[in-house]
């Protein structure tokens, strides 16, 4: 089973099993608008809750801030995944995967869940709405199937993949503890008569508004540094001069140098992205802001939902492995690797705001199972 080395699962987990401490709400996200009025038949939704992250035995669990839970299990063979958002209307949903009978995105569609030999299809037709109710009803019975389980397999064909069971029921528990269904209709584990509606509604997210988009005349190609084609951008020599990017030219590596990254963030603002070093798959960089002149040189503040540290896959302080900005949603996202697969690591999203950047997304997965980013738990979301 391939995972992190513990040095870098200290970037990915948020609790004592897995390593990473939890900061609650980000201070310096935009304050999430008004919740709707909650009626008489539900609970009123919460404030955001705090992102945790927890290992039971051979399984995962973890919650975002807006309660927005996954469960998986898994190993190089594959992986199975329950995903269930917050509040009582929410519908759980199971996803399997593996790359021992092909690539990632192109599974075969014969692949089947097997629990004590017995084989459960997890996928069927398209996504619409005549296929919703028999996708609920295939989750429902892959679920209640889990938790008293001996053996749990992938199969294709006449090929079979064994992967973890044990630990499903206590992963499966604390999820119906967090989301408030214990004894609920709508509880994964430990289902009662308790209505759907005692169900706790879902928090308020908080919200991160992009600013106005503005013209990169000048910067073209030069907000995907490593797979863009470089630009030849000359660096202002107020930052060239700074004795942290001296240190950060030292490694003297020809091309590494001139894959500066650059983005004009709104008519005051431009993002510039120097090259510290790299690996096989990851860069590291320092960003600044600066004004177009070149003047006014700082550290771009990024909030983060827990600082880093040495050690850390994502780099330490102002450090930032692999950044990208998104000039059209205004996001700025790192994604330092786990390896090269890029099926392991930690994704952190900026947006900015007409106040500056604000985290709006974090997913993190730990485990090197093949599990592509899109599948990944979230642990942090915004709205906007």
């Amino acid at each position: 089973m391939r995972r992190l080395t513990p040095t870098a699962l200290a970037a990915l987990f948020a609790l004592a099993a897995c390593g990473r401490e939890d900061a609650g709400p980000n201070p310096a996200t935009e304050a999430p608008g008004a919740a709707p009025a909650p009626t008489a038949a539900r609970t009123p939704a919460p404030a955001p809750v705090i992102p945790e992250m927890r290992e039971f035995r051979e399984w995962r669990a973890a919650c975002d801030n807006g309660n927005a839970c996954v469960a998986w299990g898994g190993s190089d063979s594959g992986w199975i995944r329950i995903a269930i958002d917050a509040g009582p209307d929410a519908v759980p949903r199971v996803s399997i995967g593996s790359w021992a009978f092909g690539d990632a995105d192109k599974a075969p569609e014969t692949l089947r869940l097997r629990i004590d030999g017995r084989d459960y299809a997890v996928r069927g037709g398209a996504q619409d709405a005549a296929n919703a109710d028999a996708a609920a009803a295939r989750a429902r019975a892959v679920i209640a199937a889990l938790p008293a389980s001996r053996t749990l397999a992938l199969s294709s064909g006449g090929q079979t993949e064994a992967l973890p069971a044990s630990g499903i029921s206590a992963a499966l528990l604390w999820i119906d503890e967090r989301q408030g269904r214990l004894d609920t209709t709508t509880a994964l584990l430990r289902r009662g008569d308790r209505p759907a509606s005692t169900v706790p509604a879902a928090p308020v997210l908080p919200r991160a508004t992009p600013a106005p988009q503005v013209s990169q005349r000048g910067f073209e190609g030069a907000a995907n540094p490593m797979e863009d084609e470089p630009r030849g951008l000359t660096v202002p020599a107020a930052i060239e001069g700074l004795e942290a990017v001296k240190a950060c030219r030292a490694e003297s590596n020809e091309y590494l140098d001139k894959a500066v990254l650059g983005a004009r963030l709104d008519g005051q603002t431009v993002l510039w992205g120097i090259p510290c070093g790299s690996g096989a798959y990851n860069a590291t960089y320092v960003l600044y802001l600066a004004r177009p002149d070149g003047s006014n040189v700082r550290l771009a503040p990024l909030p983060e939902r827990t600082p880093r540290t040495e050690g850390d896959i994502g780099g330490e302080g102002p450090w930032l492995v692999n950044p990208i900005y998104d000039p059209a949603r205004r996001t700025l996202t790192v994604f330092p690797r786990g390896r090269g697969l890029g099926d392991c690591g930690t994704i952190t999203t900026w947006t900015w705001t007409t106040g500056g950047f604000v985290l709006s997304e974090e997913r993190s997965m730990g485990d090197c199972w093949g599990m592509t980013p899109d599948v990944w738990p979230t642990l942090w979301r915004t709205r906007g």
